[in-house]
């Protein structure tokens, strides 16, 4: 069984003749993501743990080079003005849509609460009458 430093050379060997392959054949671009090096799939490309990019030193530093360099390449906003304008006004136009919806449910739900109060004043009152007539009734008995 190989130890530690031995998967260790073999992963920077790896990682190593991968970059190589990269520069020559130039596609080092589909590698990356918000500007650095995508570890986990070029881990699963290689066949190794993600987690030699923090743990093996040589790696790391490789890795942080290589994002310095290839990353920087990547422009970090692929948006024009124009688009970035009209993703403001959109986002800018569903807040309004937002909060014409939430006043409109807010008045609705105070509607509805005083409905509710209303509704509750009457079932007392009927609640009483019913009492009422009851006792009445209850009184009236003898007289039919």
């Amino acid at each position: 069984m190989p130890s530690g430093q031995e998967i260790g050379r073999r992963n920077f060997a790896l990682f190593s003749a991968w970059v190589s392959e990269r520069e020559a054949r130039g596609d080092h671009a589909d590698y990356i993501y918000r500007g650095k090096l995508s570890r986990k799939e070029i881990a699963i490309e290689l066949g190794f743990n993600p987690r030699a990019f923090g743990q093996n030193p040589a790696i790391k530093s490789l890795i942080e080079a290589l994002d310095k360099r290839w990353g920087s390449e990547q422009p970090v906003n692929l948006r024009s003005a124009a688009e970035e304008s009209a993703a403001r006004e959109r986002a800018n136009e569903r807040v309004k849509r937002t909060e014409a919806s939430n006043s409109n449910l807010l008045q609705r739900i105070a509607t509805l609460e005083e409905e509710n109060r209303q509704l509750r004043r009457e079932l007392e009152e009927t609640k009483q009458f019913k009492s009422a007539r009851d006792a009445f009734l209850e009184t009236t008995k003898g007289f039919r």
